[in-house]
């Protein structure tokens, strides 16, 4: 009984949003989707053998990032092959909206910790917090950090402005944005 009881929790915990978090974490820091997979379904175990361990179930979406974040650093350690390196984002279908891709093909030159940083805070939608919690740091270092990330982001972004051939809504022609 008390088998079903966790089984109903973690399913109620592990919403939609919570597991497409997940994923896209673990597609960043795995190069490949089956190692992605793996990553995936060994932090799920985990987590749902762990499950009691979870004190604040508001916390879960950190907690299971955490887990994620722990695993990769685990396999790591075991195959010393790779460095701990976010792998390259998969190609995203193109995005209609020119700035949007802009953005997304500048995030991937960033430096690993800061493209990390960036994506958990602003893509999964983490707390300072809860960043701080899934990277085993205070949420003022991740306020820091983030603060630098973005600078560097901004940097990046300064110096390769783009150019869109697309009208404007007020029929103009070809315009370059910053």
């Amino acid at each position: 009984m008390a088998a079903v009881k966790n089984q109903q929790r973690f399913e109620t915990l592990l919403t939609s949003e919570v597991y497409q978090a997940a994923w896209r974490y673990c597609l960043r820091l795995r190069r490949g989707r089956e190692d992605a997979e793996d990553l995936l379904q060994e932090s799920l175990v985990r987590a749902f053998t762990r499950l009691s361990q979870l004190r604040d179930e508001g916390r879960f979406k950190s907690w299971l990032l955490s887990i994620v974040r722990r695993r990769f650093l685990d396999r790591y350690r075991r195959e010393r092959s790779r460095p701990p390196v976010l792998s390259e984002p998969e190609p995203q279908p193109a995005s209609e909206d020119p700035l949007a891709a802009h953005i997304a093909e500048t995030l991937t030159r960033l430096p690993a910790p800061q493209r990390e940083l960036i994506s958990l805070f602003y893509i999964d939608g983490l707390s300072l917090k809860e960043t701080g919690q899934v990277l085993g740091i205070r949420p003022q270092v991740v306020r820091q950090r983030l603060y630098r990330a973005r600078r560097a982001l901004r940097r990046l972004l300064d110096a390769a402005p783009i150019v869109t051939t697309a009208a404007s809504s007020r029929g103009g022609e070809c315009h370059e944005t910053n």
